[in-house]
């Protein structure tokens, strides 16, 4: 097995294509006769960037043939495009002088808060610490206990449980993820700097930015307010989003994104918030660094 391991090609850098070598290396260890338990973690230490929840043993069990139908085809990205408009909008600091709502970085969590006005009333929340560890329950049953949660579906749920792709019964399927509220479009190429003039450059193109969200390590999330809008609507935003480098990913409607302030499960701090001029941010805390409630309806 050591020897299929060190057979396979280097990940390439974050935004080169890591999420088309995970699935190549999903199938090379596959063929090898490696079980999901094993390749996981093998597959994880090798990549170049965090691994999204569910990211490599979805390629797995594409590389068993147990997740057979396609996703959208999406255009390429816009290298030109990306260079002309990372270099001429905000900074990171800058985007975060521009919130609508005053950005604090203090010690106790406002995540609470923040959920409040994303998901008002008393929805079916999906949440997780670990893209293992989650469940279903009523908003009002999540109260206090959110400040020490990862991961967050960004549309109400529809019922409690569903069933995955394979039949089985879960808190956490398509099947059972209502409506789309939020469209998250990820960055996780470039600086923060970088990122945060791409999520600006999009809330001029489509003006519903609601909350950007840092992921703890690398990247940024915008949280674009989507809900009511036709599907083909949304669908060209996020294509556009894609030619400028956003990871496709987060276009399916039950894929977990980062808490608002919320706590990263490894609770590993980072150094790019520092790089980009933003200190005293908490350790393993994924703050919120844009907040827009205008424009959630």
């Amino acid at each position: 097995m050591l020897t299929t391991i060190s057979r396979l090609k280097p990940c390439p850098a974050p935004g080169e294509g890591v999420h088309t070598w995970i699935y190549y290396a999903a199938c090379r260890l596959v063929d090898a006769g490696w079980s999901n338990e094993q390749a996981e973690p093998e597959i994880e230490l090798l990549m170049t960037r965090d691994p999204y929840p569910r990211e490599i043993i979805d390629a797995l069990q594409s590389a068993r043939g147990e997740r057979s139908r396609p996703g959208p085809r999406w255009s390429l990205v816009n290298r030109a495009a990306i260079s002309k408009i990372s270099s001429s909008g905000p900074t990171l600091v800058e985007l975060v002088s521009h919130s609508p709502v005053p950005i604090q970085f203090v010690e106790q969590s406002r995540t609470e808060m923040f959920i409040d006005l994303l998901f008002p009333g008393n929805p079916w929340l999906c949440i997780g610490k670990a893209s293992n560890q989650f469940s279903t329950a009523k908003r009002e049953a999540w109260r206090g206990h959110l400040h020490g949660r990862s991961l967050i579906v960004p549309s109400p749920m529809s019922a409690q449980k569903g069933r995955t792709k394979q039949g089985k019964p879960s808190y956490h399927s398509e099947s059972n993820t209502g409506p789309r509220r939020f469209l998250v479009v990820e960055f996780d190429r470039g600086t923060l700097d970088q990122q945060a003039a791409l999520l600006w450059h999009l809330a001029l193109f489509a003006p519903s930015l609601a909350l950007v969200v840092f992921s703890g390590s690398k990247s940024a999330h915008g949280w674009f307010f989507c809900e009511g809008q036709g599907e083909d609507k949304v669908k060209r935003f996020f294509d556009y989003a894609v030619s400028l480098g956003a990871d496709s990913k987060t276009w399916s409607r039950s894929q977990f994104v980062r808490m608002p302030d919320g706590k990263r499960a490894d609770g590993k701090a980072s150094d790019a918030l520092k790089s980009a001029g933003i200190d005293n941010v908490p350790s393993g805390r994924q703050p919120v660094l844009y907040f827009n409630s205008a424009v959630i309806q």
